[in-house]
């Protein structure tokens, strides 16, 4: 805006401020009340010689924009030019000026270059990447204590063992928060392969969280099943448990754990008002594990189900306010199996170790948990009951697994902590037959250098037993039985 003779308006403005600095001068020589009777006599010929300004400046406005009989009407200009000429036909900017427009506007963008068009989303926060791995180094000693091929004729016992570097999971998680209520989690693994040492990598979890307050979160995507404590508190990065390996019970199921450890599906959690109890509730629904090939490990159904009905899991828990790292909680989770018989090893052969295999199961498992957790001191005892019952038959077979734990902090962060656990599977179960028998101690120490790096020395004693192989090849009962004595070193970090 400028003023009649020329005068613009930050011109103007430092007039007011000379004139508000002379006043006070004026005000340190002079009496108080005349000081500001001239102070608000100068703020009112101000504002009335601001007022005369801006009618003048809407008068020529409106002059300007008013038709006179002296100006004859323009035709339009022919469509070509129109084109040309109006704003709104303009082309819409691509390449490097689309994305210099997003940029001043606030979004983000994708180019697909090659004249392609450019994707504008919405700013959102800057996500936040970590990382997490381990290297260990394994002693093994194996005692092959009774191989029992066929009834009466056992083998006689043999030693095995060794001794190797083994480079665990690099962990890669990103979390983002995209609103109050709304945020993201990935976590994608890249692990060895034991066989074939060839590296591999899954998309562990992924999931959209909405939270609108402390009290209630849902979950979209494929994440950790609500199953116990040590699924939901311990994920894929070693760093964050205190032990080298996960129990057995809860081992992931690419790695033979009988578990669905993993959800494809929606889950949600809430507190119900209960006082100082701090009662929780959790649900969950998903596709389930991939049954079709009647062994227990598969991935869940990340895509495809094998049938139409979802599995489902209820719950709850409890944080006494009275106890501050106390925690106690119940799991009930179902589903159908529908595996295909044929597909197992063996099968059709004499031997067949299950011979009355059906094609569809009902699964329910059950899983109890009570711990208490402090920045020092660790307890935790779980123990889960897998009971599988085939079509047309009410005799479920059982499989029962758990463990439970014990640390403390000492002088220097230096954790001695001790584990016992146990997994008895049901052998004339298909489902879970195949991750076998384990029980046994194991007790060790963590040192944690800073709060990024910590080292980890373990010694485990097991009592295993899974399935033997006829000279065909095919897994068979009788079982194979053995005991483990392993010595074990873990240098896990975060970065």
């Amino acid at each position: 805006m400028r003023i009649k003779g020329g005068v613009s308006a930050p011109a103007m403005l430092l007039i007011v401020v000379a004139c508000l600095m002379d006043c006070r001068a004026f005000g340190q020589q002079g009496d108080t009340l005349t000081e500001l009777q001239q102070l608000k006599s100068e703020l009112h010929r101000i504002e009335q010689r601001i007022d005369t300004i801006e009618a003048e400046e809407a008068a020529a406005k409106l002059t300007a924009a008013s038709p006179t009989a002296a100006t004859p009407a323009q035709p339009p200009p022919p469509p070509a030019v129109a084109a040309e000429t109006t704003p709104l036909a303009q082309a819409a900017p691509t390449g490097p000026e689309a994305v210099k427009q997003a940029a001043a506007q606030g979004m983000d963008t994708m180019d697909a270059g090659m004249g392609g068009e450019v994707i504008k989303i919405p700013h959102i926060p800057q996500m936040k990447f970590r990382g997490f791995g381990d290297v260990q180094f394994v002693v093994a000693n194996q005692n092959l204590a009774v191989v029992t091929n066929s009834p009466g004729s056992p083998t006689p016992a043999t030693q095995g063992g060794r001794s190797t570097f083994t480079l665990g999971m690099f962990d890669f998680f990103v979390t983002s928060q995209i609103s109050e209520s709304w945020s993201y989690l990935a976590e994608m693994g890249f692990q060895a392969d034991t066989n074939t040492n060839g590296i591999g990598v899954d998309l562990e979890r992924t999931q959209i969280t909405y939270r609108p307050n402390q009290k209630f979160s849902m979950n979209f995507g494929r994440s950790h099943t609500m199953l116990g404590y040590y699924n939901t508190a311990f994920h894929h990065g070693t760093w964050f448990q205190t032990t080298i390996l996960r129990p057995r019970f809860f081992e992931f199921e690419d790695e033979g754990g009988p578990l669905p450890v993993h959800n494809v599906g929606v889950e949600a959690m809430g507190l119900i008002p209960s006082g100082k109890l701090g009662f929780h509730w959790l649900a969950e629904v998903g596709n389930g594990k991939q049954t079709y090939a009647l062994q227990a490990g598969p991935n869940p159904a990340n895509v495809l189900a094998d049938h139409t009905g979802k599995s489902t899991n209820i719950g709850f828990f409890i944080r006494p306010e009275k106890f501050n790292g106390l925690q106690a909680g119940f799991d009930w989770y179902q589903a159908s199996l529908v595996p295909v018989p044929s597909l197992l090893p063996g099968y059709g052969l004499p031997g067949f170790p299950f011979p009355n295999a059906a094609s569809y199961y009902h699964q329910n498992i059950f899983v109890a948990h009570v711990v208490y957790i402090t920045p020092r001191f660790e307890f935790m005892v779980e123990d889960g009951e897998i009971g599988d019952t085939p079509r047309g038959s009410n005799q479920p077979l059982y499989t029962s697994g758990g463990y439970a734990q014990i640390s403390k902090v000492l002088a220097h962060a230096l954790r001695p902590y001790f584990r016992y656990e146990w997994m008895n599977p049901n052998f004339h179960d298909p489902n879970n037959a195949w991750a076998g028998h384990w029980v046994g101690p194991l007790a060790g120490l963590r040192w944690d250098f800073n709060p990024f790096v910590a080292l980890k020395l373990e010694y485990q004693n097991t009592d295993w037993a899974n399935f033997t192989d006829d000279p065909t090849g095919n897994q068979l009962l009788p079982i194979l039985h053995k005991t483990i004595n392993q010595v074990a070193s873990q240098m896990t970090f975060t970065f």
